[in-house]
This record gives structure tokens, C-alpha cells and sequence, in this order.
């Protein structure tokens, strides 16, 4: 990223730092401290998914919160870069089929817990659920995508 003059007269430290305060209006402190508390919370609805389905074995309870937490885990990071410039980079055709599987599967978990009551299923779609996530989440980081496939194709040639 570039270092850009702001109109307020000081050089930001990103190009996403010097417009996205115009967009939300929030200042980088505040998107940080939304970014914070918003992760925070995710992993805390996380922890306790998994306190209740091992105390209770509750698994609609455990898919309810574990997708919030997800969900949360997303959304915090709508505060460090704007929640429009957030959505173009899930729907970015380079992230784009990991983000509709992950959609997907986030809504199968609910409808698989709430609706069908199938533990099987709900792990299914919470371990498929995941690896979308981390697939999308992978795409930001330069050629980790070509990495990992090419360490998948040298496992499977052995």
C-alpha cells in the first residue's frame, strides 16, 4: 500500500486508512476497538459452542452459537476495511466460490441442527464450513493457495 496525504492535512499510514474513515465515519481507533471487541466476542461464542456440547452434548445449541461466532469472526473485520469494501472482497472472483460454500454450508448447519436435529450432518457441514473458511481466509496471503495445492498434489503422487 501506498502512504497518501489526507485532506485533514496528515499522511495515513495505508491507502485503506485514509478512506475508509470518510466512509464510515469511524475513526482507525475506533474501527480497531470494533475489530477487537467483535473478535473477541466470536471467540468467546466459540468457546462456549463447545463448553455446552460437551457438558450437555447439545448440538443445536453448539451449531447456533459456533455459527455466530463465525459470522462475528467476519464481520469484525468489516470494521478495519468497511463493510461494502469487505463484501467486493468475499464476492472477488478469486474468493468467490469459497465464500458461496461457506455461505452455504453456514445455513446447512443451522437447518441441519435447528430444523433436522442430525448431529452427522451438522458436522458435515461445520467441517466443510471450515474449510471454506480457511481456503477464503488463505487467499490473502500471496501464492498460499499455490502452496498448499501443490504440498495436496505431492501428498497424493506418494
Amino acid at each position: 500500500m501506498r502512504q497518501l496525504f489526507t485532506i485533514s492535512g496528515r499522511y495515513a499510514a495505508t491507502e485503506d486508512e485514509s478512506i475508509t474513515p470518510q466512509v464510515s465515519g469511524l475513526s482507525w481507533s475506533t474501527r480497531l476497538k470494533g475489530f477487537g471487541i467483535c473478535l473477541l466476542l466470536a471467540v468467546v461464542l466459540g468457546l462456549i459452542a463447545v463448553i455446552i456440547y460437551f457438558v450437555s452434548g447439545d448440538i443445536s445449541g453448539f451449531a447456533v452459537l459456533y455459527s455466530f461466532a463465525v459470522i462475528l469472526g467476519i464481520g469484525s473485520t468489516m470494521f478495519l476495511m468497511g463493510p461494502l469494501n469487505q463484501l467486493k472482497k468475499m464476492f472477488d472472483p478469486s474468493r468467490l466460490i469459497a465464500t458461496i460454500i461457506f455461505l452455504i454450508c453456514l445455513i446447512l448447519t443451522l437447518v441441519s441442527a435447528i430444523v433436522i436435529k442430525s448431529s452427522g450432518l451438522v458436522l458435515l457441514f461445520i467441517i466443510l464450513q471450515l474449510i471454506a473458511l480457511v481456503w477464503y481466509t488463505i487467499s490473502y496471503i500471496p501464492f498460499a493457495r499455490d502452496a498448499i495445492k501443490k504440498c495436496c498434489r505431492s501428498v497424493i503422487n506418494i
